[in-house]
């Protein structure tokens, strides 16, 4: 099974406004893997970014925000824990690519498994030098 570790940034739009750049490629990552034909993991602080984020939403009550938090369990997204062994090697990362620890812990975790990070975040991702295929959506 085609293994992709995929970052905050892309589950936000399965949750975001259908008019968004990037929506459909984001939906059909996560059609394909509730069909089985891929496997999406993150790390395990992927929630609280996507909770941070919705709560964070100018135009999400607290109430909408509360019921997305509560639905993240059925994305069934594989979750990998942040262990100090990967934060100290994302922290490596970040140092390298100038980048957050947050984002490099996706980047840690792509090398780390040997498949692609995909990420809708061009800003941090665009212009990294690594052997990580980073695919931009």
């Amino acid at each position: 099974m085609d293994l992709q570790v995929i970052d905050s940034s892309v589950a936000y739009k399965w949750l975001s406004e259908f008019n968004e750049k990037g929506v459909n490629d984001a939906l059909d990552l996560l059609y394909a893997h509730r069909a089985g034909s891929i496997l999406l993991t993150a790390p395990s602080t992927l929630y609280v970014e996507l909770a941070n984020a919705v709560t964070c939403a100018g135009h999400i009550t607290e109430g909408q925000s509360l019921s997305i938090i509560g639905a993240l369990g059925d994305l069934g997204i594989e979750l990998v824990e942040a262990s100090p062994p990967r934060l100290e090697a994302a922290a490596r990362l970040s140092h390298l690519h100038r980048i957050s620890v947050y984002d490099a812990l996706f980047l840690q975790l792509a090398d780390e498994f040997d498949c692609p990070l995909v990420t809708a975040d061009r800003r941090a991702f665009a212009n990294i030098d690594t052997d990580v295929e980073i695919r931009l959506i």
